[in-house]
């Protein structure tokens, strides 16, 4: 008998914690916009904890932005220029030394790296450029020293290495 009596008392506790399925509570404009801001404070610390570990991480604002993004150096110069579409980089991403150089040009497909990638040394000079596709390295790619003499030149299909010339 005790264990039906039991039974029947964690019942009866859950029926009375888990409200009627049927209503619907509806939060008021100052709940909704308490929430929001709760939810960005959290983005906040968290993105914030992230970039200390790794200064040069890259976080759009929430998972779903669609936008412009600059981040800057301590001086104001830039670090990053870019766009975000549905919170996934999309189009040409800038990054600059901060001297104020350019340190590359990359860009991108809905978060993929897809097309030119030009990478630069802190004194202007090019120090490797190449081509994705879908993520992965897909064609000639160009090394160069750090006074612009071509090192190396190097065929890639798929991120597998083709060739060497």
């Amino acid at each position: 008998m005790r264990p039906l009596l039991f039974i029947a008392a964690v019942a009866a506790l859950f029926a009375a914690c888990n409200p009627d399925p049927e209503k619907k509570q509806e939060l008021s404009t100052v709940d909704k916009f308490r929430l929001d801001s709760i939810s960005r404070a959290a983005q906040k610390l968290k993105t914030d904890s992230l970039k200390k570990t790794n200064p040069l991480l890259i976080v759009p604002p929430d998972s779903m932005y669609t936008g412009s993004y600059i981040d800057k150096y301590p001086n104001g110069i830039t670090k990053f220029t870019g766009f975000f579409r549905f919170g996934k980089r999309h189009g040409q991403w800038m990054s600059f030394y901060d001297n104020g150089f350019a340190w590359s040009e990359m860009h991108y497909d809905k978060g993929l790296r897809h097309g030119p990638n030009i990478t630069y040394f802190e004194n202007g000079k090019m120090r490797y450029s190449g081509f994705y596709k879908n993520d992965l390295r897909d064609s000639v790619w160009i090394y160069y020293d750090s006074t612009g003499k071509t090192v190396e030149k190097v065929m890639f299909r798929k991120d597998k290495l083709v060739k060497k010339f």
